[in-house]
Formats: C-alpha cells, sequence, structure tokens
C-alpha cells in the first residue's frame, strides 16, 4: 500500500510540479485572495462518488504530494490503470493556464458546470489529463494519471472527465 501511496504521490508532484513557481500577483477567488484553510477538502469526497467513479476508496492517499504544499488540499485514489488526484488550489484559472507544463487547453462542460481541460507534462503519448473548475472555494481539478506501466491506449482525458462527471456533484460553487 506504501508504494501506491508513493507512486501517486509521485504522479501528483509530477503533474502539478509546474504549479510550484513563483508567479505575480495574488490568488483571487471572486476578488478576495484565499487561505488554503479556504480551500474546499477534496479528501471528504464520500465512498459512493469514489465507487462511482472507479475508485478504490481503501487506496486513499491524503498526501499526494509527498510534502506539505501551502498552495493545495489533494486526496488522490487508484482506478484501473490510473490514479485520479482531487484537488483544490489558491491558484487562479488563469495563473494555472500560464503554467508551463500545462497544454492543449480546451474549454469544456462537465455534469453542467464549465470547465477547462488541458495535458499536463511532455510524454508522448500523453499519460496525464486534468480539469479544473471554478468554485468558491479556490479553484477544483481532477487529475487522471495513467500508470507508468499502462499498456491501455485510452485517452487519459476520457479517464478525467469520466471522474470529473462524478465529483462535479460535490463542487462547491
Amino acid at each position: 500500500m506504501r508504494l501506491v501511496g508513493f507512486a501517486a504521490g509521485v504522479c501528483a508532484v509530477v503533474a502539478l510540479a509546474g504549479c510550484s513557481t513563483a508567479v505575480d500577483g495574488q490568488p483571487e477567488a471572486s476578488g478576495a485572495p484565499l487561505s488554503k484553510e479556504q480551500l474546499f477538502d477534496p479528501c471528504t469526497v464520500s465512498e459512493s462518488v469514489l465507487l462511482a467513479a472507479g475508485l478504490d476508496p481503501a487506496s486513499r492517499d491524503d498526501n499526494p504530494f509527498s510534502v506539505p504544499r501551502a498552495e493545495w488540499k489533494s486526496c488522490a485514489w487508484r482506478g484501473d490503470g490510473h490514479f485520479i488526484s482531487f484537488s483544490s488550489t489558491i491558484y487562479t484559472m488563469q495563473q494555472i493556464r500560464e503554467n508551463d507544463y500545462s497544454h492543449d487547453f480546451k474549454d469544456i462542460t462537465v455534469g453542467g458546470l464549465p470547465a477547462v481541460q488541458y495535458l499536463l507534462g511532455t510524454r508522448t503519448p500523453p499519460n496525464q489529463c486534468e480539469i479544473a473548475f471554478d468554485s468558491s472555494q479556490g479553484r477544483i481539478t481532477v487529475t487522471a494519471t495513467k500508470f507508468i506501466d499502462s499498456k491501455s491506449s485510452t485517452d487519459p482525458c476520457v479517464i478525467a472527465n469520466d471522474a470529473a462527471l462524478n465529483f462535479s456533484e460535490v463542487i462547491p460553487r
């Protein structure tokens, strides 16, 4: 189980590494800076949502970054051949879009909510896709990371969209 937690942590750190770089200005939601304490806690998602998303609730990793991060709250779970990280951050959508690690942005709608979908990293074919939502408690992200040894040809954005549809019901408006 520790190996799974470690692997999820490494994947999450890789997926979000670019977000730890310094940026100008204050993180804002509705014009007011948010603190980590004000962020949505993604670890509170119910077991029924996790099961509907095809995730193993027992595989929960409530420290996927392996080190505390002042600008994020995150949990990750293992699915069939992939990890799903559910996170909230103080970073704005603009800051997410400016992150060099993220690319191929698309405006989408998931569960009736506007969102932005994008790929992470430089792997070909890509193995990570993230979907970000604006919320009253920070930006909420759902990240799909295929296992390093995955032979699956499934697009990680299909995996992220499927999971995000289930998580969309618990995202604060």
